[in-house]
C-alpha cells in the first residue's frame, strides 16, 4: 500500500495546488483506507477514491481549494482494477457459478475440467474413463445449456 504514496501524494497535489495541504490529505487518505480494514491489501484505485473523495469534502467545507480537476487520462486506472469492475465480475461469476450447479453432473464435470482447470478434451477423456467425442459432446451439451439460461 506505501508503493503508491507518491502516486497518490502527486495526484492530490495536482488537485488541491498545495503540497502542505496534499501531505493532509494523502495522509487522512492512507489513515481511512488503514481503518476500514487493517488486514486487507488495499489497491491504488481504491486510494485514489478516497483521496479524491476527502479532496472533495474539504473543499465543500472550506473554500480553500478552488479548483478540483480529475484528469482521466494522467490518472486512468486500468478497468480491471476498478472497485465498481471488480464486483460486477465477481457477482457475474457466482451467478454463472450457480447456473452450471444445474447441469447435469457428466456435462458439468467435462465443462468445468476444460473451461475452468484447462484440461485438453484428451485428458478429459481419459480422467473421466470415456472418448474424446463423449466429452465434446458433454462440453456442448453444458455450453447450449449454459447460453439458454443466461438468455432468459
Amino acid at each position: 500500500m506505501l508503493v503508491y504514496y507518491k502516486d497518490i501524494f502527486n495526484f492530490v497535489t495536482k488537485l488541491v495546488g498545495d503540497k502542505e495541504a496534499a501531505k493532509d490529505i494523502t495522509q487522512e487518505a492512507y489513515a481511512k483506507c488503514i481503518e476500514l480494514d487493517s488486514n486487507k491489501e488495499i489497491n491504488r484505485s481504491f486510494l485514489y477514491k478516497v483521496a479524491k473523495n476527502i479532496v472533495i469534502d474539504e473543499s465543500r467545507k472550506n473554500k480553500k481549494i478552488s479548483q478540483i480537476e480529475f484528469q482521466e487520462e494522467i490518472y486512468s486506472i486500468p478497468k480491471d482494477e476498478q472497485p465498481d469492475e471488480i464486483v460486477l465480475e465477481t457477482n457475474q461469476y457466482e451467478n454463472l457459478m450457480k447456473i452450471v450447479e444445474t447441469l447435469p453432473n457428466r456435462s458439468k464435470e467435462a465443462f468445468l475440467l476444460h473451461t475452468i482447470d484447462g484440461y485438453s478434451r484428451k485428458e478429459i477423456a481419459f480422467m473421466m474413463g470415456i472418448s474424446p467425442n463423449a466429452v465434446e459432446k458433454h462440453i456442448i451439451r453444458a455450453t447450449k445449456n449454459l447460453q439458454e439460461k443466461l438468455t432468459k
